[in-house]
């Protein structure tokens, strides 16, 4: 019995369709209902969080960390020139550095903790790399916004 009431209930769904078909056009026919084709492009809003600030700058020959961390001297090393940002109970200052195209993160404060490149990639949008150059009190991690 409801064998027969699901088939009933399937034959008045395709009946609906007046005879058109589901998706992809008609039975047998070709065209009609083709689906187009879906962008691969992939965006996304960072729902309010806030971004580093970017300083752009250009060196000679290949961009490395060593060179990030340097970048600015030390005018980028104030409260003004970096965003504030509390990972784990710890304050870091951060911000994003270009060198001929490369892009870096520079974070002061606290050692990294393991969270740390999780919170690059969502305020960056760039993958990042979770081996950083370490110094003192920085870190440079090495980001692909490609």
């Amino acid at each position: 019995m409801k064998k027969v009431i699901l088939i009933a209930i399937a034959l008045s769904a395709l009946a609906a369709c007046n005879q058109q078909g589901v998706g992809f056009g008609p039975v047998g026919a070709g065209g009609g209902g083709v689906t187009p084709p879906q962008s691969t492009r992939t965006e996304f809003e960072m729902g309010g969080v806030e971004a580093p600030p970017v300083y752009r700058f250009s060196v000679n020959g290949d961009p490395s960390p060593a060179d990030a961390m340097a970048a600015g001297a030390s005018g980028l090393r104030t409260a003004d020139s970096n965003l504030q940002v509390t990972v784990e109970s710890r304050t870091y200052f951060m911000r994003q550095i270009q060198l001929n195209g490369e892009n870096f993160v520079v974070v002061e404060g606290a050692a990294p903790v393991a969270s740390l490149p999780g919170v690059i990639k969502t305020r960056t949008g760039c993958l990042v790399d979770p081996q950083p150059l370490r110094s003192n009190d920085a870190a440079v991690f090495t980001l692909d916004c490609s």
